[in-house]
């Protein structure tokens, strides 16, 4: 689905799969399979289509893991373009899911969420940062002014922490920062 998905794991080999796109997982789970990975947290970093399409499929095939969605996203789970038959956690600001650090970032849609790991020095964006660009707010419960002020919050983190996106190449804060700086949006 043109969608960026993330598997990142620590050394348990608990892995946290970011998004999930479109039903074609034959890669995934065989990497996982091949690595000898635990897939435990299945983290959606929000509702669109392109993010959640292929939700169930993955949670048929590794039923033990648990689902993450931003509170305000939840609705996305059981629309009339999609519908996901399990159970989910919702999460806001400062919630942790293992070793990430769940940020609000509004503005692509009300409940985009973007996800941070210290340690790694990694962030998950989602559809809020993208490398040298950032996410649509043309489209229901976008919000141009949100989502600024979310990639403001987020040029706060350290310059060096590595950032990777819904749709775009891996990016660094610092390069964002002076990107959005330039543009005179921060």
């Amino acid at each position: 689905m043109m969608t960026n998905c993330y598997l990142a794991w620590n050394d348990k080999k608990e892995a946290y799969l970011f998004d999930c796109g479109g039903e074609n997982i034959d890669r995934l789970t065989t990497f996982i399979k091949t690595n000898g990975l635990t897939l435990k947290y299945i983290i959606l970093t929000h509702g669109h289509g392109d993010h959640i399409a292929g939700l169930n499929k993955i949670v048929e095939e590794y039923p033990e893991a648990e689902v993450y969605i931003g509170k305000e996203e939840a609705a996305f789970l059981t629309g009339r373009n999609f519908v996901y038959n399990g159970t989910y956690n919702v999460v806001k600001e400062g919630d942790k899911i293992g070793e990430f650090v769940v940020i609000d970032t509004p503005g692509h849609t009300i409940g985009s969420k973007s996800f941070y790991c210290p340690e790694a020095k990694i962030l998950i964006s989602g559809d809020t940062m993208f490398r040298r660009s950032y996410g649509r707010y043309d489209l229901p419960t976008s919000s141009g002014d949100m989502l600024f002020k979310s990639l403001k919050k987020l040029c706060e983190l350290p310059e060096d922490v590595r950032g990777y996106s819904g749709h775009s190449d891996e990016t660094t804060i610092g390069e964002e920062k002076q990107f959005l700086s330039m543009q005179g949006l921060i």
